[in-house]
């Protein structure tokens, strides 16, 4: 990995906005840009679509010319988003990004921790949740896919969907970057007394620059939470919805196998649930952080549906779990890699005014009381 390139850092992202190189649309103001990303908010240009369309790369499609075959319906701000539809609506910015420069885009926390699956598109790039033409520079549109998984979501200009991130090189790491980074810095702590463990101590430290997470699941614990089916419409503007309302609470089960006790946490098919990881992790404050899904040929069930974590957080990882079959995860069972990154430069950290700093317990979305 290059030292000069990294992760666009608070200060870089401000200049990109006022040199041209972030565009932005109605509804953006510079209090969007975090220590490491940028949050994406919807303008009024937004559709119910039928059917949900990427772009061709190989013909350089645009979103815009698109819509017309996705048979679309506008949508206003204060709608409500059923259960299993789509909408696409344009961000509040756009890119024009000289080449060598790409973006990577994650759903905030609040919008997975609350099932809304969000993710984008971007014109001419035919993956999600990429802005990438490196090779020759990127110009154009970003849009936001929303679809409520569980909830019904009320439609508005106010919530921060998804966040943006800006490299100007491959930041992935190798492992001896890692290795490098465990020399001066402890990454992951016990959960039961915040303790540093040290690498060769466990099997959590890859080969491939990567760390593994593990699930809380110890008996008899309240490890986390179910989603209820049929709750009423999330205003995600709201700071005192009552949890009672839309989830019930999991306790980990436990039985005996060849004589010893296993403890699991049982995950019914169809539906959703929100977990957190055995480990706590440490995020140095000049890298970032992401979740990512383990090999499928581990477990064929989602582990998250959001991910990001800014330089300085400390706290566990809220896990959002879903399985197409019934299964059931047993306590420190691999469940999601960490992913480390370096910030290109300096940034303020996380755990001066972070949400979820110093999170142990799962946490609900801070639309939520605390559960009680």
């Amino acid at each position: 990995m290059n030292d000069s390139q990294g992760v666009f850092s608070k200060q870089d992202l401000l200049n990109l906005t006022r040199n041209g190189r972030l565009v932005p649309n109605a509804g953006f103001h510079e209090d969007h840009i975090g220590t490491a990303s940028v949050d994406l908010t919807a303008t009024s240009e937004a559709y119910r679509v039928q059917h949900l369309l990427q772009p061709s790369q190989l013909q350089n499609e645009k979103i815009r010319d698109l819509l017309p075959l996705m048979e679309t319906t506008p949508i206003s701000f204060g709608e409500e988003m059923q259960v299993g539809e789509t909408i696409i609506t344009r961000a509040t910015l756009g890119a024009n990004f000289s080449p060598g420069m790409y973006g990577g885009l994650n759903a905030k926390s609040s919008s997975g921790r609350n099932f809304l699956f969000a993710r984008s598109l971007a014109d001419c790039v035919t993956m999600f949740d990429f802005v990438d033409r490196r090779d020759r520079g990127y110009t154009g549109e970003i849009w936001n896919v929303l679809q409520p998984l569980v909830f019904p979501v009320i439609f508005t200009d106010k919530e921060r969907y998804n966040q943006l991130r800006i490299f100007d090189g491959d930041t992935r790491f190798k492992q001896s970057d890692l290795e490098t980074l465990l020399q001066s810095h402890d990454l992951l702590y016990r959960r039961e007394n915040q303790e540093p463990y040290k690498q060769g101590e466990l099997s959590l430290f890859t080969r491939d620059g990567s760390i593994l997470s593990t699930l809380y699941a110890p008996p008899d614990k309240l490890v986390g939470f179910r989603c209820k089916k049929n709750a009423k419409a999330i205003d995600l503007t709201r700071r005192d919805l009552d949890p009672h309302e839309y989830f019930e609470p999991v306790y980990a089960e436990v039985k005996k196998v060849d004589g010893s006790y296993v403890s699991f946490v049982t995950i019914e098919a169809g539906y959703y649930y929100l977990l957190s990881t055995n480990e706590m992790l440490k995020v140095p404050d000049t890298h970032t952080a992401e979740l990512v899904a383990l090999d499928p040929r581990l477990g064929s069930f989602f582990s998250h549906f959001a991910g990001f974590f800014d330089n300085g957080f400390f706290g566990t990882a809220t896990l959002e779990i879903y399985s197409p079959f019934t299964l059931q995860l047993r306590h420190k069972q691999p469940v999601a890699r960490f992913v480390l990154e370096k910030l290109r430069s300096e940034a303020p950290s996380y755990k001066e005014k972070g949400t979820y700093q110093g999170q142990v317990e799962t946490q609900l979305p801070k639309q939520f009381l605390k559960w009680e």
